[in-house]
């Protein structure tokens, strides 16, 4: 069986503290990041792009050479040199004209890799139709894709930005606090603005506090300075697990109380007992006491030693939290 990969981040304790920025950790209601989308070609490539069954790779390159003045037959064009991608990107709502922003480009069509290739100059348009930005440059693949995908650092300038208010009729906005910031957390963050801006600060329900500014006020300055708040938080303990590897990510410190589960074959004891014993299948295996309170890095590793499988690990781990025995926040991705 497959053993599961466990990254474990090591801490002196449990709980520790961490020094932010509160644009990290707080947007405003409603600015979400806007999708943009395009539809371009890469050059460059050395025979890997997109074979003449079906790509429109020829044509494009025609239209281009024809916008400069040139005639081309396109029959002797090669198109294994060239691939049709589609090109995306986000837009923050704070993003301004001139300023520039990753795209992502992706093969359409039948290219093996996109590996050397520079995207073309490449309009890409948001919900509207509008042109919000121009792609182009070198393209970086990814090579879990094997290469028929990547990404080109800062390869879009902003043409315009998105027009939106800030505040509604009462001149009012809501912040949003992350939702990976214990409660904790977020009453700090809380007092922190009414401390720091009282004259704003309105009020506060879950995990949102509502903001209001004056007639006079220069919003954007006091969306900045709030933004630009520093506040050390508590780092709370939390796993990670992905659902389809079984990797799981744990603070070096996250605790098991006592507990015994049963799963599928295997039988599990954690506490005050003599010895633990694991059965799997017919054989059963002795196993070295896991004493109480034990941590998921010591669990996982005992558990590995027996063979378990990556993804029975990940579900023992949920279990355990269910049955309130796992002493941190599970994610399960």
């Amino acid at each position: 069986m497959n053993k599961i990969i466990l990254i474990f981040i090591i801490s002196i304790n449990t709980i520790f503290s961490a020094t932010v920025e509160l644009k990290n950790i707080v947007t405003i209601e409603g600015y979400n990041d806007n999708p943009l989308l395009g539809y371009g070609i890469v050059v460059g490539l050395k025979g890997t792009g997109d074979s003449d069954n079906g790509s429109h790779a020829k044509q494009i390159l025609g239209l281009i050479a024809k916008n400069f003045g040139f005639k081309v037959d396109t029959k002797k064009l090669r198109a294994r040199n060239s691939a049709i991608v589609i090109v995306t990107a986000n837009l923050n709502p704070f993003s301004q004209s001139g300023s520039k922003v990753d795209v992502k480009v992706s093969s359409v069509y039948d290219a093996k890799s996109l590996e050397g290739g520079e995207l073309i100059v490449t309009p890409l348009l948001g919900g509207d139709n509008e042109i919000y930005a121009i792609a182009s440059g070198k393209v970086q693949t990814d090579k879990n894709t094997k290469g028929i995908s990547g990404i080109i650092p800062q390869g879009a300038i902003i043409q315009k930005s998105v027009s939106k208010d800030f505040l509604n009729d009462k001149k009012e906005l809501t912040l949003i606090i992350n939702d990976n910031v214990g409660i904790s957390s977020v009453i700090k963050i809380v007092s922190e603005i009414q401390k720091k801006f009282p004259e704003n600060f309105k009020s506060f329900s879950g995990n949102s506090m509502v903001i209001k500014f004056n007639d006079d006020e220069d919003v954007l300055d006091t969306i900045s300075k709030i933004f630009a708040t520093k506040i050390e938080l508590q780092e709370e303990p939390s796993v990670i697990i992905d659902a389809l590897s079984g990797i799981v990510v744990a603070g070096g410190n996250v605790v098991i109380s006592e507990a015994a589960i049963s799963y599928k074959n295997i039988q599990l004891n954690i506490g005050n007992q003599p010895s633990s014993i694991f059965s799997v299948g017919k054989e059963e295996k002795n196993l070295q006491y896991i004493r109480n309170s034990t941590t998921v890095s010591e669990l996982v590793d005992s558990l590995n030693q027996l063979g378990i499988s990556g993804r029975d690990i990940a579900k023992i781990i949920e279990l355990l939290y269910k049955n309130g025995n796992l002493k941190a926040k599970l994610i399960i991705q």
